[in-house]
């Protein structure tokens, strides 16, 4: 059994996340699919036995992939378009990658390192 996990083993266990903290259930757990199912993701439509769900917001999404996540679920920077991966920037009630883009857009009090920081 080189590369992976024996078919006993996929089918006794499956990935699951809620919040963000990821564990190992069994397949007999309400809330994933039957053993001859597997859960599909909501981006790609793939379907996958160690696909994982997120709750946010008090709604369940299910991804085969942390990429598919992000793409569904990651805030946009209001200035520059990109996905907010990692902490960000929240300002004025929005989104930004950074203090650069903040600060393009207005807000001045936000900043990135101890270099930045205005002298007092």
């Amino acid at each position: 059994m080189a590369g992976g996990l024996g078919e006993d083993q996929k089918q006794a266990r499956a990935a699951r996340t809620v919040g963000h903290v990821a564990r190992f259930v069994a397949r007999e757990d309400p809330l994933f699919p039957q053993e001859d199912s597997m859960a599909k993701c909501e981006v790609c439509g793939n379907e996958y036995y160690l696909a994982f769900q997120v709750i946010t917001a008090g709604v369940t999404h299910t991804f085969d992939s942390f990429e598919c996540a992000i793409h569904k679920l990651a805030p946009i920077c209001d200035h520059c378009g990109c996905k907010v991966v990692g902490h960000g920037i929240e300002a004025n009630g929005t989104f930004y990658c950074s203090a650069h883009c903040a600060h393009a857009e207005g807000a001045r009090s936000i900043v990135d390192n101890a270099e930045h920081v205005p002298a007092q």
